[in-house]
């Protein structure tokens, strides 16, 4: 038995019954940055922080007027975060102080939920140093905005990274480098399982030495999932990884099933989807059998990663309601 199998069944035995005591009550809904069925303009590119903050402060009145209180934030919503500039950041939250403010009354009025995720291809696993210590700005610039807002439960969800030859080399760099981050960025990082390399038993390995809770993404789960772990007990094993002050999220997205189509002459030529596509709406009755699947688990919310984005969100609360009119009231909506 490998040391991650011991690790999950350790967790599934020390925690089984504590995570059935509690009922799942209000299940909050996220949208990921996509906002489609806002007319407005689309998010401002890479220009001061004042510009992305302004734009968010519009974009919480849309999302409010739908009763959508988890958001994730764009990971380019200032030019300071691409290039990691820590002294850069500093000068425009001082800047910003004052519209800051607005936006945490925003917040708080209305209990929202802010997160934000690291781009895919940059990990804590890397051999190179100049890379980790990009990682390491980059978790700590994006720390900084999250923790100038405020919002409740912030996280900034990030990837192991790539294996680089030796899997258990790159979990040792990985781990040793996330408890190199300054503490009070540390509590923001939240680690996602991957497609390929790194499973929920290595983020569960990464979370005992370092406390790093784990965030599941049921998709990357289903593609990648060797010990075949069920969805309930991976559920249950993830959200056992946060601490008790913090409401635990997970992912939920859908395979996309539709071809490509591209012109080819006078025909088309069909591309099938890549596996771990996102579809543009979520499937309600895989939704409906993951509510199904957490009974008894303690609350969390859910970050829907749909290419519809708010449309799709909506959608799937007309799709509940009306195929598992029971579930209805454990969403935020209803």
């Amino acid at each position: 038995m490998s040391p991650c199998h011991v690790l999950v069944l350790t967790y599934t035995l020390s925690y089984g019954i504590l995570l059935r005591v509690e009922g799942v009550g209000m299940l909050r809904l996220g949208v990921a940055v996509r906002l489609i069925g806002r007319s407005a303009p689309d998010r401002p590119q890479s220009g001061h922080l004042s510009v992305g903050l302004l734009w968010l402060r519009e974009v919480f009145g849309y999302l409010i007027a739908r009763n959508i209180t988890f958001y994730r934030l764009p990971d380019d919503l200032a030019g300071c975060l691409a290039t990691e500039d820590s002294d850069q950041i500093e000068r425009e939250l001082i800047d910003c102080q004052s519209l800051i403010e607005a936006i945490r009354t925003i917040i708080v009025a209305h209990t929202y939920r802010l997160t934000m995720h690291l781009a895919p291809g940059l990990g804590p696993s890397a051999v190179a140093d100049e890379v980790s210590e990009r990682w390491a700005r980059a978790v700590c610039v994006r720390a900084r905005v999250l923790e100038a807002l405020g919002s409740p439960g912030s996280a900034l969800i990030g990837h192991v990274g790539g294996v680089y030859g030796n899997r258990d080399a790159a979990l040792e760099r990985a781990a040793r480098r996330i408890d190199q981050l300054p503490i009070w960025a540390r509590k923001y990082l939240v680690l996602e399982p991957d497609e390929d390399a790194y499973g929920l038993p290595d983020l569960i390995w990464i979370h005992e030495r370092c406390g790093t809770p784990v965030v599941l993404d049921l998709l990357h789960h289903q593609i990648h999932n060797p010990q075949r772990i069920s969805c309930s007990e991976a559920m249950a094993l993830a959200l056992a990884t946060w601490p008790a002050h913090m409401r635990p999220k997970i992912h939920m997205s859908t395979q996309r099933t539709e071809a490509h189509l591209i012109p080819e002459g006078r025909s088309m030529r069909v591309i099938p989807p890549r596996i771990g596509q996102h579809a543009d709406f979520i499937n309600p009755f895989e939704f409906v059998e993951l509510l199904r699947a957490a009974a008894g688990l303690r609350p969390f919310d859910i970050m829907l990663e749909a290419k519809a984005g708010d449309l799709a969100l909506v959608r799937l609360r007309e799709d509940v309601q009306r195929f598992a009119p029971d579930l209805a009231a454990l969403l935020d909506a209803f």
